[in-house]
């Protein structure tokens, strides 16, 4: 009987936890860009129902 090797793994590829994101520290959370406002968010082209389902989007 023959059997493939097509899942075993390589030890190439991450898996577990490593594919994780790693928290940030204090200093890149100081150094993250923020928003001034939530205003910079809005887009001139949205009809009003795109518009309506993007602040619903927002709050969610």
């Amino acid at each position: 009987m023959v059997v493939s090797d097509a899942v075993r793994p390589s030890g190439e590829a991450p898996h577990g936890t490593s594919l994780l994101p790693a928290d940030l520290t204090d200093d890149q959370l100081d150094a993250a860009p923020a928003l001034d406002s939530i205003d910079s968010l809005l887009i001139e082209e949205l009809s009003e129902d795109e518009d309506d389902a993007f602040a619903a989007a927002l709050k969610s």
